[in-house]
């Protein structure tokens, strides 16, 4: 039986960075908080701190997210797990909230799938590694806008998004309604824009399922256009609202 997160026949709604239309992104309170909503997947993103630990975090400094100001690879573990991560939610009004640990979330989600962007060349494979020792191979999707991490992730033998270079290569097949030949990938993540330019997400998400590649939009606020995308055959919205999108998913 196939895995949700790759089944292009799914409607999945994955909370990205948790539910951080209301909670602040990349804790365990916003994950946990999308879970409890009943998303179907999680979407974060893992950076590394200097003493090698990785974590989560979208942004290479702490200024916008936490309480901290630098960048996070000049840190150590102890001190970003001492900084309060709730900066960029004003709206928050629970408990003071941490960092978390790409291990404490992997461990406490495990039922939960998880698309996992790796923002940096160093957080690759210890990445890799921890999903290995904790046997989550086939549970994760693992992406990167960087190319050299997604050539790292490619030769590890998990699962993984398609790369930019992938995307760009399926946009003119799409346009022809040719399907790819032999897709590296396991999911095609795309954005509906690019540098203001738009994609067109339903061609390309017609030629991916002719290779059985399901299709993952990202980020999609706005429930009319996140129903109009799961009728064109998209298989999961990636989303900040997840509450939103459950609301107008289709029976």
């Amino acid at each position: 039986m196939t895995h949700p997160l790759f089944d292009p026949g799914s409607r999945l709604v994955i909370a990205h960075r948790g539910n951080s239309a209301h909670a602040p992104e990349n804790t365990i309170e916003a994950l946990q908080s999308a879970v409890d909503l009943g998303a179907d997947a999680l979407e974060f993103d893992v950076r590394l701190t200097r003493d090698g630990v990785p974590v989560l975090l979208h942004d290479a400094t702490l200024d916008r997210t936490t309480s901290g100001q630098g960048r996070l690879s000049d840190f150590d573990l102890t001190q970003v797990r001492g900084l309060a991560a709730g900066r960029a939610a004003p709206q928050w009004t629970g408990a003071r909230t941490a960092v978390p640990t790409l291990e404490e979330v992997l461990d406490r989600f495990r039922s939960t799938p998880a698309m996992i962007e790796v923002k940096e060349l160093g957080a690759a494979e210890p990445t890799v590694q921890l999903i290995r020792r904790l046997g989550l191979e086939d549970h994760v999707a693992l992406g990167s806008d960087d190319v050299r991490v997604m050539a790292h992730l490619s030769r590890s033998g998990l699962r993984t998004c398609a790369s930019r270079t992938d995307a760009l290569f399926l946009l003119p097949l799409a346009l022809l309604g040719i399907a790819p030949r032999a897709p590296r990938y396991d999911v095609l993540a795309i954005t509906p824009r690019y540098f203001g330019w738009p994609i067109p997400v339903l061609r390309m998400t017609a030629v991916a399922q002719g290779r059985g590649i399901p299709t993952h939009v990202w980020t999609v606020n706005d429930p009319a256009d996140a129903l109009a995308y799961w009728r064109g055959g998209v298989s999961g919205i990636v989303t900040d609202d997840p509450a939103a999108m459950l609301r107008a998913r289709p029976r």
